[in-house]
Protein backbone atom coordinates (compact mmCIF):
# COMPACT_ATOMS: atom_id res chain seq x y z
CA UNK A 1 0.00 0.00 0.00
CA UNK A 2 2.11 3.71 -1.24
CA UNK A 3 1.39 6.01 1.53
CA UNK A 4 1.88 9.86 0.73
CA UNK A 5 2.02 11.92 4.03
CA UNK A 6 2.57 15.83 4.21
CA UNK A 7 2.25 18.25 6.87
CA UNK A 8 1.13 22.12 6.43
CA UNK A 9 1.27 24.83 8.87
CA UNK A 10 -1.12 27.31 9.23
CA UNK A 11 -0.23 30.37 11.71
CA UNK A 12 -3.46 31.64 13.57
CA UNK A 13 -3.64 34.25 16.30
CA UNK A 14 -5.38 34.64 19.21
CA UNK A 15 -7.11 37.26 20.42
CA UNK A 16 -8.42 37.40 23.95
CA UNK A 17 -10.51 40.51 25.79
CA UNK A 18 -10.68 40.63 29.39
CA UNK A 19 -10.09 36.77 30.26
CA UNK A 20 -7.47 34.90 30.03
CA UNK A 21 -4.49 37.09 28.93
CA UNK A 22 -0.64 36.42 27.61
CA UNK A 23 -1.81 32.77 26.37
CA UNK A 24 0.27 31.74 22.92
CA UNK A 25 -1.20 29.58 20.62
CA UNK A 26 0.99 27.18 17.97
CA UNK A 27 0.52 26.23 14.53
CA UNK A 28 -2.46 24.02 13.11
CA UNK A 29 -0.66 21.17 11.61
CA UNK A 30 -2.69 19.06 8.51
CA UNK A 31 -1.63 15.53 7.87
CA UNK A 32 -2.48 14.58 4.82
CA UNK A 33 -3.01 10.77 4.11
CA UNK A 34 -2.87 9.29 0.74
CA UNK A 35 -3.87 5.28 1.29
CA UNK A 36 -3.79 3.93 -2.57
CA UNK A 37 -5.79 4.21 -5.41
CA UNK A 38 -8.66 2.63 -3.80
CA UNK A 39 -8.70 4.76 -0.84
CA UNK A 40 -9.62 8.58 -0.73
CA UNK A 41 -6.87 10.83 0.77
CA UNK A 42 -8.20 11.49 3.86
CA UNK A 43 -6.99 15.17 5.67
CA UNK A 44 -6.19 14.95 9.81
CA UNK A 45 -6.23 18.06 11.66
CA UNK A 46 -4.10 18.35 14.52
CA UNK A 47 -5.78 21.30 16.78
CA UNK A 48 -3.51 24.64 17.54
CA UNK A 49 -1.75 24.30 21.26
CA UNK A 50 -3.22 27.24 23.50
CA UNK A 51 -0.37 27.60 26.09
CA UNK A 52 -2.05 27.27 29.66
CA UNK A 53 -1.38 25.57 32.87
CA UNK A 54 -3.86 22.59 32.03
CA UNK A 55 -1.48 22.09 29.03
CA UNK A 56 -4.32 19.98 27.49
CA UNK A 57 -4.29 17.73 24.81
CA UNK A 58 -4.48 18.84 20.97
CA UNK A 59 -7.42 16.93 19.42
CA UNK A 60 -7.09 15.29 15.98
CA UNK A 61 -9.98 15.91 13.85
CA UNK A 62 -10.27 13.88 10.84
CA UNK A 63 -11.42 15.96 7.00
CA UNK A 64 -11.65 18.78 9.89
CA UNK A 65 -13.92 17.08 11.74
CA UNK A 66 -14.20 16.36 15.63
CA UNK A 67 -14.64 12.32 15.62
CA UNK A 68 -17.38 11.55 18.52
CA UNK A 69 -16.72 8.14 20.26
CA UNK A 70 -18.94 5.23 18.69
CA UNK A 71 -19.78 4.79 22.29
CA UNK A 72 -20.29 8.21 23.45
CA UNK A 73 -23.63 8.45 25.42
CA UNK A 74 -23.88 4.99 27.46
CA UNK A 75 -21.96 6.75 30.13
CA UNK A 76 -24.94 8.52 30.89
CA UNK A 77 -27.45 5.62 31.28
CA UNK A 78 -24.42 4.07 33.69
CA UNK A 79 -23.46 6.40 35.90
CA UNK A 80 -25.56 8.77 38.69
CA UNK A 81 -24.93 11.95 38.30
CA UNK A 82 -23.38 14.64 36.17
CA UNK A 83 -20.31 15.88 37.90
CA UNK A 84 -19.05 12.18 38.28
CA UNK A 85 -19.50 11.50 34.42
CA UNK A 86 -17.60 15.27 33.88
CA UNK A 87 -14.59 13.99 36.28
CA UNK A 88 -14.45 10.98 35.46
CA UNK A 89 -13.47 12.24 31.87
CA UNK A 90 -11.48 14.95 32.81
CA UNK A 91 -9.49 12.64 34.85
CA UNK A 92 -8.74 9.72 32.55
CA UNK A 93 -7.28 12.92 30.44
CA UNK A 94 -4.99 13.58 33.64
CA UNK A 95 -3.75 10.34 34.21
CA UNK A 96 -2.59 9.77 30.82
CA UNK A 97 -0.62 12.55 31.18
CA UNK A 98 2.11 10.25 33.37
CA UNK A 99 2.80 7.95 30.15
CA UNK A 100 1.37 9.93 26.76
CA UNK A 101 3.11 13.32 26.88
CA UNK A 102 1.50 16.52 25.43
CA UNK A 103 4.06 16.92 23.52
CA UNK A 104 4.60 13.86 21.49
CA UNK A 105 0.61 12.55 21.71
CA UNK A 106 -2.77 14.00 20.30
CA UNK A 107 -6.45 12.66 21.92
CA UNK A 108 -9.50 11.40 20.26
CA UNK A 109 -12.14 9.72 21.60
CA UNK A 110 -12.25 6.01 22.01
CA UNK A 111 -12.77 4.17 18.63
CA UNK A 112 -11.74 0.91 19.59
CA UNK A 113 -14.76 -0.44 21.49
CA UNK A 114 -18.21 -0.10 20.12
CA UNK A 115 -21.32 1.21 22.13
CA UNK A 116 -23.02 -2.32 21.75
CA UNK A 117 -19.36 -4.09 22.89
CA UNK A 118 -19.42 -1.78 26.26
CA UNK A 119 -23.04 -2.10 26.59
CA UNK A 120 -23.17 -6.53 26.31
CA UNK A 121 -19.65 -6.31 28.85
CA UNK A 122 -21.71 -3.92 31.53
CA UNK A 123 -24.26 -6.47 31.63
CA UNK A 124 -24.46 -9.03 33.77
CA UNK A 125 -22.38 -12.84 33.19
CA UNK A 126 -25.08 -15.45 32.22
CA UNK A 127 -23.30 -18.21 30.50
CA UNK A 128 -26.50 -19.98 29.73
CA UNK A 129 -27.56 -16.42 27.54
CA UNK A 130 -25.71 -15.53 24.44
CA UNK A 131 -26.55 -11.96 25.29
CA UNK A 132 -24.96 -11.74 28.60
CA UNK A 133 -21.96 -14.64 27.88
CA UNK A 134 -19.73 -11.29 27.88
CA UNK A 135 -21.03 -9.51 31.05
CA UNK A 136 -18.16 -7.92 33.08
CA UNK A 137 -20.63 -8.15 36.45
CA UNK A 138 -21.57 -10.81 38.96
CA UNK A 139 -24.13 -13.55 37.69
CA UNK A 140 -27.13 -13.14 40.15
CA UNK A 141 -26.33 -14.32 43.97
CA UNK A 142 -28.59 -16.86 45.97
CA UNK A 143 -31.79 -16.13 47.57
CA UNK A 144 -35.35 -16.57 47.51
CA UNK A 145 -36.48 -13.24 45.88
CA UNK A 146 -34.96 -11.30 43.17
CA UNK A 147 -34.86 -8.76 45.98
CA UNK A 148 -32.34 -10.80 48.13
CA UNK A 149 -30.41 -12.21 44.89
CA UNK A 150 -29.21 -8.75 43.71
CA UNK A 151 -28.21 -7.84 46.89
CA UNK A 152 -26.26 -10.89 47.26
CA UNK A 153 -24.81 -10.20 43.27
CA UNK A 154 -24.68 -5.94 42.97
CA UNK A 155 -23.74 -4.55 39.81
CA UNK A 156 -20.20 -3.39 40.72
CA UNK A 157 -19.30 -1.79 37.07
CA UNK A 158 -21.62 1.02 35.33
CA UNK A 159 -19.09 1.98 32.77
CA UNK A 160 -16.48 1.90 30.46
CA UNK A 161 -14.56 4.59 29.07
CA UNK A 162 -11.89 4.56 26.38
CA UNK A 163 -9.70 7.39 25.29
CA UNK A 164 -7.03 7.46 22.57
CA UNK A 165 -3.83 9.10 21.96
CA UNK A 166 -2.71 9.21 18.47
CA UNK A 167 0.83 10.05 16.98
CA UNK A 168 1.73 11.54 13.51
CA UNK A 169 4.66 11.85 11.76
CA UNK A 170 5.75 12.20 7.89
CA UNK A 171 7.40 8.56 8.35
CA UNK A 172 4.62 6.85 10.11
CA UNK A 173 1.18 8.73 9.60
CA UNK A 174 -1.45 9.28 11.58
CA UNK A 175 -1.59 5.83 14.48
CA UNK A 176 -2.34 4.92 17.35
CA UNK A 177 -0.01 5.32 20.08
CA UNK A 178 -1.93 4.37 23.48
CA UNK A 179 -5.10 3.77 25.20
CA UNK A 180 -6.36 4.89 27.95
CA UNK A 181 -9.67 2.76 29.60
CA UNK A 182 -11.61 3.49 32.44
CA UNK A 183 -13.48 1.45 35.01
CA UNK A 184 -16.56 3.42 36.67
CA UNK A 185 -17.48 1.24 40.20
CA UNK A 186 -20.38 1.33 41.90
CA UNK A 187 -20.40 3.25 46.11
CA UNK A 188 -24.16 2.61 46.34
CA UNK A 189 -26.38 -0.14 43.74
CA UNK A 190 -29.81 1.12 42.86
CA UNK A 191 -31.82 -1.00 41.49
CA UNK A 192 -35.81 -1.79 41.14
CA UNK A 193 -38.16 -4.56 41.04
CA UNK A 194 -41.37 -5.93 40.57
CA UNK A 195 -44.07 -7.62 42.49
CA UNK A 196 -47.10 -9.76 41.10
CA UNK A 197 -49.28 -7.11 40.51
CA UNK A 198 -46.76 -4.98 38.43
CA UNK A 199 -45.81 -2.62 41.11
CA UNK A 200 -42.54 -1.75 41.47
CA UNK A 201 -40.14 -1.03 44.22
CA UNK A 202 -36.97 1.32 44.29
CA UNK A 203 -33.71 -0.07 46.59
CA UNK A 204 -30.58 1.08 47.07
CA UNK A 205 -27.64 -1.29 48.74
CA UNK A 206 -24.50 0.64 50.10
CA UNK A 207 -21.34 -1.26 48.56
CA UNK A 208 -18.28 -2.62 50.82
CA UNK A 209 -15.79 -0.17 48.87
CA UNK A 210 -12.89 -2.87 49.63
CA UNK A 211 -14.35 -5.71 47.89
CA UNK A 212 -15.58 -3.12 44.97
CA UNK A 213 -11.74 -1.95 44.35
CA UNK A 214 -11.25 -5.90 44.67
CA UNK A 215 -13.81 -7.26 41.82
CA UNK A 216 -13.13 -3.86 39.73
CA UNK A 217 -9.13 -5.33 39.77
CA UNK A 218 -10.28 -8.84 38.51
CA UNK A 219 -12.69 -6.55 35.93
CA UNK A 220 -9.43 -4.78 34.86
CA UNK A 221 -7.42 -8.15 33.96
CA UNK A 222 -10.63 -9.47 31.89
CA UNK A 223 -10.83 -6.05 29.88
CA UNK A 224 -6.96 -5.98 29.39
CA UNK A 225 -7.23 -9.65 27.94
CA UNK A 226 -9.94 -8.53 25.73
CA UNK A 227 -8.27 -5.52 24.18
CA UNK A 228 -5.36 -7.69 23.49
CA UNK A 229 -7.00 -9.55 21.43
CA UNK A 230 -7.73 -7.08 18.81
CA UNK A 231 -5.29 -7.14 16.25
CA UNK A 232 -5.34 -3.18 16.06
CA UNK A 233 -3.83 -3.26 19.73
CA UNK A 234 -1.56 -5.40 19.34
CA UNK A 235 1.86 -3.91 20.48
CA UNK A 236 -0.04 -0.55 22.28
CA UNK A 237 0.80 0.25 25.53
CA UNK A 238 -2.43 0.86 27.90
CA UNK A 239 -3.44 2.25 31.16
CA UNK A 240 -6.32 1.15 33.00
CA UNK A 241 -7.75 3.42 35.62
CA UNK A 242 -10.21 2.51 39.01
CA UNK A 243 -12.80 5.74 39.32
CA UNK A 244 -15.35 5.05 42.28
CA UNK A 245 -18.37 7.29 41.78
CA UNK A 246 -20.03 8.98 44.89
CA UNK A 247 -23.65 8.20 45.70
CA UNK A 248 -26.36 9.44 43.69
CA UNK A 249 -27.13 13.51 44.45
CA UNK A 250 -23.93 13.93 45.91
CA UNK A 251 -22.27 17.22 45.60
CA UNK A 252 -18.66 16.40 44.87
CA UNK A 253 -17.69 13.92 42.49
CA UNK A 254 -15.95 10.69 42.45
CA UNK A 255 -12.23 10.18 42.88
CA UNK A 256 -9.75 7.73 41.10
CA UNK A 257 -8.45 4.26 43.46
CA UNK A 258 -5.81 2.94 41.43
CA UNK A 259 -4.46 2.59 37.76
CA UNK A 260 -1.99 0.23 35.96
CA UNK A 261 0.28 0.42 32.92
CA UNK A 262 1.16 -2.45 30.65
CA UNK A 263 3.68 -2.07 27.47
CA UNK A 264 2.56 -2.85 24.69
CA UNK A 265 4.03 -6.41 25.11
CA UNK A 266 2.04 -6.75 28.23
CA UNK A 267 -0.81 -8.94 29.19
CA UNK A 268 -0.75 -9.22 32.78
CA UNK A 269 -1.65 -6.77 35.34
CA UNK A 270 1.21 -7.48 38.34
CA UNK A 271 1.28 -4.38 40.00
CA UNK A 272 -1.48 -1.24 40.39
CA UNK A 273 -0.68 2.21 41.97
CA UNK A 274 -3.01 3.42 44.49
CA UNK A 275 -4.74 6.98 44.03
CA UNK A 276 -5.70 8.44 46.98
CA UNK A 277 -7.94 11.91 45.66
CA UNK A 278 -9.84 13.33 48.13
CA UNK A 279 -12.59 16.31 47.95
CA UNK A 280 -13.07 18.77 51.04
CA UNK A 281 -16.23 21.50 51.13
CA UNK A 282 -14.38 24.82 53.12
CA UNK A 283 -15.42 26.38 54.99
CA UNK A 284 -16.28 22.67 57.25
CA UNK A 285 -15.50 20.74 60.52
CA UNK A 286 -13.47 18.21 58.23
CA UNK A 287 -11.35 20.50 55.89
CA UNK A 288 -10.25 21.99 59.59
CA UNK A 289 -9.41 19.00 60.95
CA UNK A 290 -8.01 17.67 57.81
CA UNK A 291 -6.09 20.74 56.21
CA UNK A 292 -5.96 23.40 59.38
CA UNK A 293 -4.09 25.69 57.76
CA UNK A 294 -5.75 25.86 54.72
CA UNK A 295 -9.19 26.12 56.20
CA UNK A 296 -7.64 28.96 58.47
CA UNK A 297 -6.68 30.90 55.39
CA UNK A 298 -10.15 30.32 53.82
CA UNK A 299 -11.74 31.68 57.15
CA UNK A 300 -9.95 34.93 56.43
CA UNK A 301 -10.62 35.40 52.59
CA UNK A 302 -14.39 35.05 53.60
CA UNK A 303 -14.04 37.64 56.66
CA UNK A 304 -12.16 40.08 54.19
CA UNK A 305 -14.41 39.57 51.50
CA UNK A 306 -17.55 39.88 54.17
CA UNK A 307 -16.15 43.29 55.45
CA UNK A 308 -15.35 44.14 52.22
CA UNK A 309 -19.25 43.85 51.25
CA UNK A 310 -20.58 45.07 54.51
CA UNK A 311 -23.08 42.07 54.70
CA UNK A 312 -22.88 38.29 54.58
CA UNK A 313 -21.98 36.97 51.54
CA UNK A 314 -22.57 33.08 50.46
CA UNK A 315 -19.00 31.22 49.29
CA UNK A 316 -18.42 27.78 48.99
CA UNK A 317 -15.03 26.39 48.47
CA UNK A 318 -14.17 22.95 47.52
CA UNK A 319 -10.61 21.79 47.26
CA UNK A 320 -9.26 18.70 45.28
CA UNK A 321 -6.55 16.76 47.28
CA UNK A 322 -4.39 14.24 45.60
CA UNK A 323 -2.09 12.17 48.11
CA UNK A 324 -2.46 15.40 50.68
CA UNK A 325 -1.32 17.86 48.15
CA UNK A 326 -4.02 20.52 47.13
CA UNK A 327 -4.37 20.08 43.29
CA UNK A 328 -7.31 22.54 42.63
CA UNK A 329 -10.02 25.10 44.56
CA UNK A 330 -12.74 26.21 42.86
CA UNK A 331 -14.72 29.22 44.82
CA UNK A 332 -18.59 29.76 44.43
CA UNK A 333 -20.08 33.54 45.51
CA UNK A 334 -24.26 33.56 45.72
CA UNK A 335 -25.41 37.10 45.88
CA UNK A 336 -28.61 38.36 45.80
CA UNK A 337 -29.38 42.07 44.82
CA UNK A 338 -26.17 44.13 43.46
CA UNK A 339 -25.30 46.21 40.83
CA UNK A 340 -22.82 46.08 38.23
CA UNK A 341 -20.45 48.50 39.85
CA UNK A 342 -20.31 46.64 43.02
CA UNK A 343 -19.75 43.56 40.71
CA UNK A 344 -16.81 45.21 39.10
CA UNK A 345 -15.32 46.29 42.51
CA UNK A 346 -16.28 43.10 44.35
CA UNK A 347 -14.20 41.54 41.62
CA UNK A 348 -11.12 43.21 41.66
CA UNK A 349 -10.86 43.26 45.42
CA UNK A 350 -11.39 39.04 45.66
CA UNK A 351 -8.69 38.63 42.58
CA UNK A 352 -6.42 40.76 44.91
CA UNK A 353 -7.02 38.48 48.23
CA UNK A 354 -6.12 35.11 46.43
CA UNK A 355 -2.23 34.78 47.43
CA UNK A 356 -3.11 33.06 50.68
CA UNK A 357 -5.15 30.60 48.87
CA UNK A 358 -2.69 29.20 46.33
CA UNK A 359 0.75 28.46 48.26
CA UNK A 360 0.12 25.43 47.44
CA UNK A 361 0.84 25.92 43.63
CA UNK A 362 -2.47 24.95 42.81
CA UNK A 363 -5.05 26.98 40.53
CA UNK A 364 -7.40 28.46 42.14
CA UNK A 365 -10.99 29.31 40.17
CA UNK A 366 -13.59 32.39 41.88
CA UNK A 367 -17.20 32.06 39.83
CA UNK A 368 -19.44 35.06 41.03
CA UNK A 369 -22.64 34.16 40.95
CA UNK A 370 -26.35 35.97 41.55
CA UNK A 371 -29.87 35.12 40.98
CA UNK A 372 -29.55 36.64 37.80
CA UNK A 373 -26.72 33.84 36.80
CA UNK A 374 -22.85 33.78 36.24
CA UNK A 375 -21.71 37.81 37.19
CA UNK A 376 -17.78 37.32 36.55
CA UNK A 377 -14.83 34.58 36.88
CA UNK A 378 -11.68 34.81 38.33
CA UNK A 379 -8.71 32.41 37.31
CA UNK A 380 -5.64 32.42 39.22
CA UNK A 381 -2.76 29.98 38.11
CA UNK A 382 0.42 29.95 40.60
CA UNK A 383 3.37 32.34 39.80
CA UNK A 384 0.83 34.17 37.63
CA UNK A 385 -1.02 37.45 37.94
CA UNK A 386 -4.96 36.64 38.08
CA UNK A 387 -7.08 36.81 35.43
CA UNK A 388 -10.63 38.11 35.38
CA UNK A 389 -13.92 38.58 33.19
CA UNK A 390 -17.07 40.54 34.09
CA UNK A 391 -20.04 39.57 32.01
CA UNK A 392 -21.63 43.09 30.52
CA UNK A 393 -25.05 41.05 30.14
Amino acid sequence: MKRKISILFFSSALLLTGCIPSLQRTEEEIIIVEEGDEVEEQQYVITPTIDTPENYYRSVLKDGKYQRSAARGTVAHGMNNRIDIDQFELGLMEIATATFSQDDYYFREGEILTGDEINRWLRRYDSSDDNNKDGLNPELGKGDTLEEQMRKSPLVLSHIMEHNYIQGSEEDGVELGGIVIGLALRSVYYFRTEDDEGRYYNHEEELDLKEVEKQGKEIAQEVVERLRAKEELAGIPITVALFQEEKRGAIVPGTFIALTHLSGDETKIDSWEQVKEEYYFFPSRAAREAFPAQANAFSEFQNAVEEFFGRTVGIVGKGRYKNGNLEEMTIEFNLQSHGKAEIIALTQYVSGKLAPLTTDQAPTYVYINSINGPESIIVQYPDHEPSIHVYKN
